[in-house]
């Protein structure tokens, strides 16, 4: 059985919602952020990195980074319905926007949740996270032109793992309505990711992030 250590808000629920389309058993670990749970020993003894996910396999080996964990997840479980398989004429679009989303795209929220990471000084947070919003909203127009020129989804009428990374990165985007009143194919794109039964049992289990928790 995998065990996934997750927590509300984070990048912990690509993994998770792609154990869930592959009907794997797994083991649920929360990791209260809020606490610093992410930073303690014990935590820190699998992920010394200090993030949020981290899979331990069946056979003890610790998995991190969400991106890589669902990836090795859909390949080693044969999902090519999701992970276009390597000689598949769809494999370089969806690894080209899976990255994009799960580092360009993704670490792009971070100087809004995190602004003290970039300044020591309380006075800089409003510009940093005013400088975020803007760079936020520059990182999704490339999606949003390319899912309006070839959507639905990223892949076409194929939804993949980037779908379920364009729905996890707008769980992040203080708000949500005006990021699919901007962009409408985005949104179009996270409507129909959303009404996938697994996402959705997914979605359930995520709470609203506030500041400081991505």
């Amino acid at each position: 059985m995998y065990r996934l250590y997750w927590a509300e808000g984070t990048a912990s629920f690509a993994p998770q919602a792609v154990l869930e389309e592959a009907g794997l058993a797994y083991e649920l670990v929360r990791i209260d952020t809020t606490k610093g749970e992410h930073g303690k020993p014990d935590y820190l003894a699998i992920n010394p990195a200090g993030r949020v996910p981290a899979l331990m396999l069946p056979d003890g080996a610790i998995l991190t980074e969400s991106a890589a964990i669902s990836l090795y997840l859909a390949e080693r479980h044969g999902l090519e319905e999701i992970a276009p398989a390597v000689m598949d004429p769809d494999r370089g679009t969806f690894l080209r926007w899976l990255f994009y989303l799960a580092v360009t795209l993704q670490e792009a929220y971070k100087p809004f949740y995190y602004p003290e990471r970039w300044s020591d000084d309380p006075g800089d947070r409003p510009r940093i996270r005013a400088r975020a919003t803007e760079r936020i909203i520059e990182c999704w127009q490339p999606v949003e032109a390319h899912l309006a020129a070839n959507g639905p989804y990223h892949l076409g009428d194929r939804f993949s793992l980037a779908d379920i990374f364009v729905l996890m990165n707008s769980t992040w985007h203080v708000t949500p309505e005006q990021l699919v009143e901007r962009f409408p194919a985005v949104g179009r794109c996270i409507a129909l990711a959303s009404k996938r039964p697994v996402i959705a049992r997914c979605l359930t289990q995520q709470k609203r992030v506030s500041v400081g928790r991505l």
